[in-house]
């Protein structure tokens, strides 16, 4: 599998986490969806390392640190797109990288579901589907958006604003770091 480095120092990237977190808010998205939200954070004052995890952009995995929720609702134009919640089936998706055009350290959360009527096959079906499935059902924001077009999945935009650098494999790896665990449940039929 390849990964992309980031050079240039470290980045830090935030996520949200979905299950069972004390210090948590939640946010309705549909009838019966709930996205549960956890502030975490950065290395602290004792010099504890960072909680990092791993990602996809256009179609190569990629690093970040949790840095938290911001209080916003919206900002710029990057966008962060969590397929069946945060983490829950598979590391998220990121639309830009340092370097690119629209990229910066705010991400704007979107939550990624199957749409009503659809399924899991119907997607796999689709030439928008990852070569990476089961690892990961979608690693590039342009697909999201067309199987979106194609009304294989709907997209909720919560209103939820996190601080999300990238770094790179080695920094994510760095001794004293937490490592979110990339092994994911399998895909239920819709989510």
């Amino acid at each position: 599998m390849s990964k992309i480095k980031i050079y240039g120092g470290i980045i830090l990237i935030a996520i949200i986490s979905i299950i069972g977190c004390e210090d948590s808010e939640e946010i309705k998205l549909q009838d019966d969806q709930q996205l549960q939200i956890f502030d975490g954070g950065i290395s602290d004052a004792a010099g504890r390392g960072a909680t990092t995890a791993n990602g996809w952009y256009e179609e190569e995995e990629i690093y970040y640190i949790l840095n938290g929720i911001e209080d916003v609702t919206e900002r710029g134009q990057n966008d962060l797109y969590l397929i069946g919640g945060d983490r829950a089936y598979q590391a998220n998706v990121a639309e830009f990288i340092p370097g690119e055009p629209g990229y910066s350290v705010h991400w704007n959360v979107n939550v990624v579901g199957t749409a009503p009527g659809k399924t899991l096959n119907d997607i796999l079906a689709s030439p928008y589907a990852s070569v990476h499935y089961p690892e990961a059902l979608f690693d590039d924001v342009e697909d999201i958006l067309d199987a979106q077009a194609a009304g294989l999945i709907v997209i909720v935009h919560p209103g939820v604003v996190v601080n999300c650098p990238v770094i790179s494999e080695q920094g994510a790896e760095a001794p004293g770091n937490t490592q979110l665990s990339e092994v994911f449940p399998p895909f239920p039929d819709t989510f």
